[in-house]
C-alpha cells in the first residue's frame, strides 16, 4: 500500500489568540482525588474532574430509570458531541473520527485495515508501545511483514535521516511512531516525520496516547494519517474509552476485517457495504456513560484550551527535572529531546518499585515502568526499569515539594545521599511545607522523656489521618481511608477487639425502623455498606431474620421506615411465636431486620485496611492533641506524632478527648445476658427474629438463639458510668431486673447461663454526633451512638473518610456535633 496520502485540514489562524491562564486552584477544586494525595499519574489514568464523573453516573442512572437503549436514543445528541469534540481536537473531519474502546482496540482495528502482505515493510520507532510492537511482531511472524525499527538520533528521538534513507531504499507500507512513549518524556518530531512518509506516499500512524491533552495535536499539521488515543490518560477521560481518526483518502481504502453492524450494513445474504465514514471502525455495544464523561472532559480541555494546559505541564515538568536532577543518587533519564509532562529517572541502588511503593507510603503516587512495557527504547537504553512521574492541570509546586522531598527522604534513608540544609532543618524541626503558605511556627511540642521509646517514624513524617479508636466506626473509617490511597495510623489504647468499649461481644442488630424519617437515607446507605463489606472480605456478616419492634400504641414517637409495616399482637404472635407482646401493645414488622456478627465485622475491617496499607498501633492511648496550622499534633504515651485530619472515634472516652462536647454526652453501664433456650424450638431463627420491647424497666431487646449459647437479651437502660472506673459483673439485681422483663415478652426463657456488660454513649436527643469537632475542622469525631449506632459502622466510616478527603456530606447534617452548642457554635 503505497498510494499518496494528501494533508487536510488549515494550518492555524494567522492571529492566534493570546494564551489563557490556568487557574489551578479551581482545576483542584473540581477534582477530589487532589486532596487525597500529591498525585503524578497522569500518564497512566489522570484524575477525573467532578463532571466528568456526574456525566457517567447521570446516564448510568438514565439507564436504570428507562433502559439502555431508551436512555441512549434521549443522549444521542450528546452522544454525536462527542465525536464533533474529538475531531475538533485532533484537526480532523468528523466523519474521519471513530470512537473505540482503547487505543490498543483502534490501533488492532487500523493496522488490521492495513491488510499488510508478505514482504511489506513498516517502519516502526522505537518509542513504540509494548501493545502495538507486539502486534507488529506477531504480524511479522505470521504473515511473513518486515519490520524495521528505526535508530535514534543523538537527541533520543528518531534519526530523520535514517528515516529518510530507509523510505528512499524501497516501498514501505507503513511509517509509525508515538507521539510520546511510555517510557520517558521523549517528544518525538512528528511533523517532520509526517513531512518525509508523506513525500513518499507511506501512511504514517501516529500513537498520540500520550500526548493527547498533554500537546497540541492537529492531524493536518502533523501529516499523520492514522491516529489512535485513549481517554484515560492526559484528557482525563474515564477508562475504557479511546479514539481512532483515519483522514481521507485512506479511509475510503481501508476495510475491518471483522466489520460489525454498527459499522456495515447487511445488504443480502452475501453481501454487505461499509458505512462512509469512520464509524465501519466501531462496534454496536459500547459504554454509552464512559463516552459522556470522554465528552465531558473533551469539553473541560477546550475550555481550558490545549496551548494553555500545555504550557502549564511543560513547564512544571521542566521544574521537576532540573529539581530532580539536583538530588544525590537520582539520574532523570528522559533524553535530550524531551518535554511535555512526563519526568522518568531512578535511584542508585533502588528498584524503581520500591522507590515507587516508599513513594506511596509518603502519599505521593506515581508509577514504575518496566522494560517490558518499551523494550525497544528501554534495552536500547541500557534501562530496566524507570520511575514515571507525570504532571496535569491539578499539580502545582507544592506537589512537586512533596515529590523532591520524599525522593530526597528516601535517598537519605537509604544511606545514598546527604539532606540538604533545607532538608535537615525541616527533619530536625519537624516542619514540612503544606498548601501554598510557608511553615508554620506552632506551638512547641515537648521532647519525650528519654526513657519513652523512640518515635516509630521519622520526626517531620505527617500522616493523612490519625484514627483514634478502632471499635466498628474506627475500624471502618481506617479501611475507606487506607483504600483510597491515604498514609493513615490507627490508634487504640488497649488491644485489639478489648471488651472495654461498646463494640465487643458477638452480635447486634441491623434494623431499618426508626421514628423519624431523617434517618431513612443513613439506613439504606448502611445497607449497601454491609453489602460491599461482605463482598470485600467474603464473610458473611450479616443475618436477616427479620424483626419486631413493639411499643405501647400510645407511643408518641412509633417506629416506621421503608418497607416497614404496623402489626397488632395477634399478628406479631403469627410472625414470631416465641415472643408475646403487653396488653396495649402494637409492633413494626421490618422484615429485613436482623443480627449483625459483631466481632467477625471487626476483624474482617481491621484485616481490609491493614491489607489497604493502614499502620495500626494497640496499646497507644492519646494523652492528647492539639492543633498547629493546617496540621493536628498528637500525644500518646511513645510519641508526638502529626497528621492532616484527626478522626476520634473514642466511644465512652469522647468527653476526654473533646471536652467541650463532655456536657452533652452521659456514658451508661449496660447489661447484656444469655438465657437457655432450645435453637430448633420457638427461642430459635423458625420462632423468633430480633426484636425490642419498650418497657417500663426500659427498652428490652434480644435475638434468637442461634449460635449454641442461648438467647441474648439486654435491657438499653442502666446507671451512669466512669468509662475510666473499674467495670464489675453485671450483679445479681441487674440480673434480676432483666430476667423480669424478658419474662414478660418471651416467656418461653430459660436462667441465665452468662453475663456481659458494655458502654453505652448517650446524647439527649439519642442522636449520634459525626463531623468536625466545633472550632476545629483539621478534626473530626463520630460518637455518641446511643445504643443503636453498630449497624451504621460501614457507612459511618465510609463518610468520616469522604469528610477526610473534603467530600461534603450534607446528608448527615442532622448528626453534626454543633447541634449541641447554641447558634451552631461551641
Amino acid at each position: 500500500m503505497s498510494a499518496p496520502v494528501t494533508a487536510g485540514t488549515a494550518a492555524s489562524p494567522p492571529n492566534p489568540p493570546p494564551p489563557r491562564t490556568l487557574n489551578i486552584a479551581a482545576e483542584r477544586a473540581r477534582t477530589p482525588g487532589s486532596f487525597t494525595g500529591h498525585h503524578f499519574n497522569a500518564a497512566g489514568a489522570a484524575l477525573l474532574a467532578n463532571g466528568t464523573v456526574e456525566a457517567v453516573i447521570d446516564h448510568l442512572r438514565a439507564e436504570s430509570l428507562s433502559g439502555g437503549y431508551e436512555a441512549a436514543k434521549h443522549a444521542a445528541p450528546a452522544l454525536e458531541a462527542v465525536y464533533a469534540r474529538t475531531a475538533e481536537l485532533l484537526g480532523a473531519r468528523l466523519e474521519e473520527v471513530a470512537l473505540v474502546e482503547s487505543a490498543t482496540a483502534g490501533w488492532q482495528r487500523a493496522v488490521s485495515a492495513l491488510r499488510l502482505r508478505p514482504g511489506d515493510r513498516v517502519l516502526a520507532a522505537r518509542s513504540s508501545y509494548v501493545s502495538s510492537a507486539l502486534h507488529l511482531l506477531s504480524v511479522e511472524r505470521d504473515h511473513g511483514v518486515l519490520v524495521e525499527l528505526l535508530p535514534n538520533g543523538p537527541d533520543g528521538a528518531v534519526d530523520l535521516e535514517a528515516l529518510e534513507a530507509a523510505l528512499r531504499a524501497g516501498p514501505a507500507a507503513l511509517v509509525t511512531a508515538a507521539h510520546v512513549p511510555t517510557s520517558s518524556g521523549l517528544v518525538e518530531p512528528v511533523a517532520a516525520i509526517g513531512v518525509l512518509a508523506g513525500a513518499h506516499g507511506v501512511p504514517f500512524l501516529l500513537d498520540a496516547t500520550q500526548s493527547l491533552g498533554q500537546l497540541p495535536v492537529d492531524m493536518g499539521a502533523i501529516g499523520c494519517d492514522l491516529l489512535i488515543g485513549t481517554g484515560r490518560k492526559f484528557l482525563r477521560g474515564p477508562r475504557g474509552t479511546g479514539l481512532l481518526a483515519v483522514r481521507r483518502p485512506l479511509l475510503d481504502r481501508l476495510a475491518p476485517e471483522a466489520p460489525d453492524v454498527r459499522g456495515a450494513r447487511w445488504t443480502a445474504e452475501r453481501s454487505w457495504e461499509l458505512v462512509p465514514d469512520a464509524k465501519r471502525f466501531e462496534l454496536w455495544e459500547a459504554a454509552h456513560a464512559l463516552r459522556l464523561g470522554l465528552g465531558a472532559a473533551l469539553t473541560d480541555l477546550s475550555t481550558l484550551g490545549v496551548d494553555t494546559v500545555a504550557g502549564h505541564l511543560a513547564a512544571l515538568a521542566a521544574s521537576l527535572r532540573e529539581r530532580l536532577s539536583a538530588l544525590p543518587a537520582v539520574h532523570v533519564t528522559d533524553p535530550p529531546a524531551a518535554g511535555g509532562a512526563i519526568v522518568t529517572f531512578v535511584v542508585d541502588g533502588m528498584d524503581a518499585s520500591d522507590v515507587q511503593r516508599q513513594l506511596a507510603y509518603r502519599r505521593v503516587h506515581l508509577i514504575a515502568v518496566p522494560a517490558g512495557h518499551g523494550r525497544w527504547d528501554m534495552d536500547h537504553r541500557g534501562l530496566t526499569k524507570v520511575v514515571r512521574a507525570s504532571v496535569h492541570v491539578y499539580n502545582d509546586e507544592d506537589d512537586l515539594d512533596a515529590l523532591v522531598e520524599a525522593v530526597r527522604e528516601i535517598v537519605c534513608l537509604q544511606g545514598r545521599g546527604t539532606a540538604s540544609a533545607a532538608g535537615r532543618r525541616e527533619a530536625e524541626t519537624g516542619n514540612t511545607r503544606r498548601g501554598n503558605a510557608e511553615p508554620e511556627v506552632g506551638p512547641a511540642i515537648p521532647t519525650p522523656s528519654p526513657v519513652t521509646p523512640p518515635v516509630p517514624h521519622t520526626p517531620h513524617h505527617s500522616y493523612d489521618a490519625i484514627v483514634v479508636g478502632l471499635g466498628v466506626h474506627g475500624s471502618a473509617a481506617l479501611r475507606h481511608l487506607a483504600a483510597r490511597g491515604l498514609d493513615v495510623l490507627g490508634l487504640e489504647q488497649y488491644g485489639l477487639h478489648h471488651d472495654l468499649g461498646s463494640s465487643h461481644g458477638a452480635t447486634r442488630m441491623i434494623r431499618r425502623a426508626y421514628p423519624h424519617p431523617d434517618w431513612d437515607a443513613l439506613v439504606d446507605t448502611a445497607y449497601r455498606a454491609w453489602t460491599e463489606l461482605e463482598g470485600a472480605s467474603k464473610a458473611q456478616l450479616l443475618d436477616l431474620t427479620g424483626g419486631l419492634y413493639a411499643a405501647p400504641k400510645d407511643r408518641p414517637d412509633p417506629l416506621r421506615g421503608p418497607g416497614c409495616r404496623q402489626v397488632d399482637a395477634e399478628e406479631a404472635a403469627r410472625i414470631f411465636p416465641g415472643l408475646r407482646l403487653p396488653t396495649g401493645f402494637s409492633a413494626v414488622h421490618d422484615p429485613r431486620a436482623g443480627i449483625i456478627d459483631a466481632r467477625e465485622t471487626l476483624r474482617a475491617q481491621l484485616t481490609l485496611a491493614e491489607r489497604s496499607g493502614a499502620h495500626l498501633h494497640d496499646h497507644a492511648p492519646v494523652l492528647g492533641w492539639e492543633p498547629d496550622g493546617d496540621e493536628v499534633v498528637v500525644r500518646t504515651d511513645k510519641a508526638v506524632l502529626r497528621t492532616r485530619r484527626l478522626v476520634l472515634c473514642t466511644g465512652p472516652w469522647t468527653a476526654a478527648q473533646v471536652p467541650s462536647l463532655s456536657p452533652h454526652l452521659t456514658v451508661t453501664r449496660i447489661v447484656n445476658a444469655y438465657f437457655t433456650a432450645d435453637p430448633a424450638g420457638p427461642l430459635g431463627p423458625s420462632g423468633l427474629g430480633s426484636f425490642s420491647v419498650d418497657l417500663p424497666q426500659g427498652l428490652l431487646y434480644g435475638f434468637p438463639a442461634t449460635d449454641g449459647r442461648g438467647l441474648k437479651a439486654g435491657l438499653d437502660s442502666g446507671p451512669p458510668w466512669d468509662p475510666q472506673a473499674p467495670r464489675p459483673e453485671a450483679t445479681a439485681d441487674e440480673l434480676a431486673l432483666l430476667t423480669e422483663a424478658l419474662a414478660q415478652v418471651v416467656p418461653g426463657a430459660g436462667p441465665v447461663t452468662e453475663s456481659l456488660t458494655c458502654l453505652y454513649t448517650m446524647t439527649a436527643d439519642r442522636r449520634f454526633i459525626v463531623g468536625e469537632v466545633p472550632g476545629v475542622p483539621q478534626v473530626l469525631v463520630a460518637s455518641a451512638c446511643s445504643g443503636h449506632g453498630f449497624k451504621f459502622g460501614p457507612a459511618i466510616g465510609e463518610a468520616l473518610a469522604d469528610l477526610v478527603c473534603g467530600i461534603a456530606r450534607p446528608d448527615l447534617d442532622f448528626l453534626s456535633p454543633a447541634r449541641l452548642f447554641p447558634g451552631g457554635t461551641p
